[in-house]
């Protein structure tokens, strides 16, 4: 489900500005990140280090690529993909806070990364920008339709796009109200949205992976709890396990999937 209103955005600007104030100095969340992802990059999401690097391998990233992370957060993810493939990656982020702490990873690689505040759902870019985008879980709060248009824009010719993208039971429509019939790859919010826009793509099934990383992250903040409690970082800790609750109970109910869906130009 999209949410593209004026009152969400600020809503979800002023949560991501305190979530990642509060993560640069958190050491429970730091390693948090480290046993349930494999790596810390501040993640807030289901992208664990085997699923980001299942995203490099099929978008086919070359060295020297010009690559666009929607959504960036701090950088991490964005400095991991350019350490690895050697390409240029640029990340935008609607969070000060995020592009403030990521724009010090720039500083370090300036000749690889470059990083701007700046919202997704208008990326300030010429056309033929870029040589593949990346959308890690962050497409959720832009209209589809008018976002999946401006972002093909960018992509020069064989250009690709690869999407992580979970459709399920969530607070905004309970398990009970979930309509399973969007579940198959073709039919979710995003690929009705491709479809509509003509643009060809392919999907590869998460789900399996999203469960047993959701067992994890439960486990590991269950052990962890005490740390967030003496840090006073217990928002964090509540936002997390809410999140793998809920994405448990929705899979045991056959109301979740998760798809990374592969998008390509002609």
């Amino acid at each position: 489900m999209t949410i593209d209103t004026s009152a969400a955005v600020s809503e979800t600007l002023a949560f991501y500005e305190r979530f990642y104030s509060a993560i640069a100095t958190s050491r429970a969340y730091a390693e948090f990140c480290g046993r349930v992802f494999g790596r810390n990059f501040g993640q807030h999401g289901f992208a664990d280090m085997a699923q980001l690097q299942a995203l490099i391998e099929a978008l086919a990233v070359q060295p020297d690529d010009d690559v666009l992370d929607l959504g960036c957060g701090n950088g991490g993810m964005a400095g991991y993909i350019a350490e690895t493939t050697g390409a240029y990656v640029t990340g935008i982020d609607i969070s000060p806070s995020a592009i403030g702490q990521a724009q010090r990873l720039a500083a370090v690689r300036p000749d690889r990364l470059s990083f701007r505040a700046a919202d997704i759902a208008s990326p300030p870019f010429a056309p033929a920008s870029f040589d593949a985008l990346v959308a890690i879980d962050t497409l959720y709060f832009v209209d589809l339709d008018t976002s999946l248009s401006a972002l093909a824009m960018l992509l020069r010719p064989k250009g690709r796009l690869a999407i992580y993208w979970s459709q399920g039971a969530n607070p905004v429509v309970p398990i009970e109200q979930f309509d399973r019939g969007t579940l198959p790859p073709d039919n979710t919010d995003l690929a009705r949205a491709l479809q509509r826009r003509g643009l060809d793509y392919r999907a590869m099934d998460f789900t399996a992976a999203d469960y047993r990383h959701a067992q994890l992250k439960r486990a590991v903040l269950l052990e962890l709890r005490p740390q967030f409690e003496a840090e006073d970082t217990m928002f964090l800790y509540d936002n997390r396990m809410g999140e793998a609750e809920g994405v448990l109970a929705a899979i045991d109910a056959g109301a979740h999937a998760r798809y990374l869906y592969l998008i390509s130009l002609p």
